[in-house]
């Protein structure tokens, strides 16, 4: 890991620690339709328009995979965005579908709220079922990771160097927390989980900021793309070489 990112993940771990003993000593803010999640929605509104509009300016340096990527944080941070509005429901007063067991539909979150509910319900069969699902995944990834070692460090090594990759596993991983603690009826589970995801959204923003300017994009200075410049200087170059002969 770089020194950049060492510096992120502990300014990030912190400023996490930091929100969640506010959380604790301020409910208010971390309630439901509060302050915390609709600032949560406005940062992954934020990271979609972000993502998507960098790539769409298709810089000369930016490849075809990480404009994939962008493409895919993009629909990933709206969906976010939709599922902390409750897609709409609270604001424009839409009954969403309620929920076996309680609870209305109105979030992505809820698909696995409906899975984990369903195998509680199917008792033993349920947890038999479960636990051997698990089983089989993480024996597929060990054995995926064994057979593909070397590729599988290389990457880990490539996230670990580069600011963009790095801060999108980061967002991803407080996501899937986020999501984890969405199953545990605790008010300091509750507490985190807002804070993370609050998190994950400035994270994703920071991650596409990062390649935004490490491309050389940035529209609010002006500046051109160094391998676009050195491309749109050459012709030039080439005819001030041919008037000299």
């Amino acid at each position: 890991m770089n020194r950049e990112n060492a510096v992120f993940a502990a300014a990030t771990f912190t400023g996490v620690a930091l929100l969640f003993m506010i959380g604790l000593s301020r409910p208010d803010l971390f309630v439901e339709d509060g302050l915390v999640e609709n600032l949560s929605a406005l940062g992954f509104a934020a990271a979609a328009l972000l993502a998507l509009g960098t790539a769409l300016l298709r810089p000369v340096s930016m490849t075809f995979a990480e404009r994939s990527v962008l493409f895919g944080v993009s629909g990933l941070s709206l969906l976010l965005f939709l599922s902390e509005i409750s897609f709409g429901a609270r604001i424009f007063h839409i009954q969403m579908p309620r929920m076996d067991g309680g609870g209305e539909f109105d979030g992505g979150h809820d698909v696995i709220i409906l899975v984990v509910r369903h195998l509680r319900d199917a008792g033993s069969t349920g947890t038999l079922a479960a636990v051997i699902g698990s089983g089989l995944l993480l024996a597929a990834i060990f054995a995926l990771l064994h057979r593909f070692r070397q590729r599988a460090w290389m990457v880990v090594r490539h996230v670990l160097s580069k600011a963009f990759e790095f801060r999108l596993v980061v967002a991803v991983g407080m996501l899937a927390s986020a999501e984890t603690l969405d199953l545990i009826h605790s008010y300091k589970a509750s507490t985190l989980e807002e804070v993370l995801e609050f998190s994950a959204g400035v994270v994703l923003v920071l991650a596409v900021s990062a390649l935004f300017q490490s491309r050389g994009v940035v529209p609010v200075f002006g500046a051109m793309p160094a391998r676009e410049a050195q491309v749109r200087t050459m012709p030039s170059a080439v005819a001030e070489h041919r008037s000299r002969h």
